[in-house]
């Protein structure tokens, strides 16, 4: 009997330490949490196209003025920068290209010292992208490129592909250019990657998103 008394007596004084009502959310506030969890993630993902986006307009500035640059320079001294034979008689303290016609091989790191020396650019050190990378000019890259173009990769040569084909697609489409493969602006696979990895039949293949695409912008 006095078991029974102080198992209800201690009953009695637990229940007491419970609250009667727990707090709970309502359905609008759990619906007002959603929705701001929602605009959050909204946001983060708009925000990442912004971003997208203005480094893909970076490329397109890049583009206008490195070509432009190049153009300058072959029309005022009759030669490509970095090929230039004659570049120490017409540039300050500028090294002579080996005059043959083309950029190749030890022209192409002179190409960006004889455009800062025209005054053209402010440094004669091979520029970035803001998707990483850096830009070289070569000519005769393949037997579809032959030429002079401003080449966009990475690597130490900038020989492998920088862009996803999606990323390249959006370039393509704001310079409307044409197909991948054709156009001002092409692309082909880089070093390291296969055949298709960039460009399906003149179309980019966007069924994946590894960097396989090597940008390559005709200068003549």
């Amino acid at each position: 009997m006095r078991t029974s008394k102080r198992t209800s007596l201690v009953y009695r004084m637990w229940t007491k330490r419970i609250p009667r009502c727990l707090s709970a959310f309502s359905l609008i506030e759990l619906g007002i949490v959603l929705l701001i969890v929602g605009v959050i993630v909204g946001a983060v993902f708009k925000g990442q196209d912004l971003l997208q986006a203005a480094k893909i307009n970076s490329l397109l500035d890049d583009i206008r003025r490195y070509k432009n640059a190049i153009l300058m320079y072959q029309q005022t001294y009759g030669e490509w920068p970095g090929d230039d034979g004659k570049a120490s008689v017409h540039l300050t303290n500028a090294t002579n290209g080996n005059g043959d016609g083309i950029v190749t091989d030890g022209d192409e790191m002179l190409v960006w010292k004889h455009l800062a020396a025209a005054g053209s650019l402010s440094h004669g050190n091979p520029p970035t992208s803001k998707l990483g990378g850096r830009y070289r000019v070569t000519s005769n890259l393949s037997e579809n490129l032959q030429g002079t173009y401003l080449i966009l990769g990475q690597g130490a040569e900038a020989k492998g592909g920088l862009l996803t084909p999606k990323q390249a697609q959006a370039l393509k489409q704001r310079a409307d250019d044409g197909k991948a493969n054709e156009g001002i602006i092409q692309f082909t696979e880089g070093d390291g990657a296969s055949s298709g990895d960039c460009v399906v039949s003149e179309a980019f293949n966007t069924t994946h998103d590894r960097p396989t695409c090597l940008m390559a912008v005709r200068i003549s």
